[in-house]
């Protein structure tokens, strides 16, 4: 299966977290992630999700589109929103930006691309296989 992405669009909402992190968990999973870097990308999908619904969304309705794909040792992960967009300024202030601190520690790469309407957050994982 290694090589094919999916797509995932989903109802901005806190309550969708869980159902979030359940279709990443599938995903990684069946591309026979290991267990110890399935625990670090849900804990980087749950930061960049709850992102997009308080940030990009001020907790108002709209879609959040994540893509997956594992190519070789790397899983590419692409969060996106199409809400208010992402403000620096905001970010770098002291009660801002620490759920994003935390993605920064648990991947190898983090890009935050501003779009007109909305952001797209890639980041780049490498990941070990689980032995079975």
């Amino acid at each position: 299966m290694q090589g094919e992405g999916i797509r995932i669009i989903v109802p901005s909402s806190l309550k969708n977290l869980s159902l979030i992190r359940a279709l990443v968990k599938t995903y990684l999973i069946a591309e026979s992630v290991s267990e110890k870097d399935i625990l670090r990308l849900l804990t980087v999908i749950d930061e960049l999700a709850t992102n997009a619904i308080e940030h990009g969304y001020n907790y108002h309705s709209g879609e959040i589109s994540i893509f997956m794909i594992k190519e070789g040792n790397f899983v590419k992960i692409t969060v996106e929103d199409f809400g208010a967009g992402f403000n620096r300024l905001k970010e770098s202030k002291s009660e801002g930006g620490m759920g994003l601190n935390i993605v920064r520690g648990l991947v190898d790469n983090l890009e935050i691309k501003p779009k007109k309407i909305g952001t797209k957050f890639e980041i780049l994982k490498e990941v070990e296989e689980e032995t079975k």
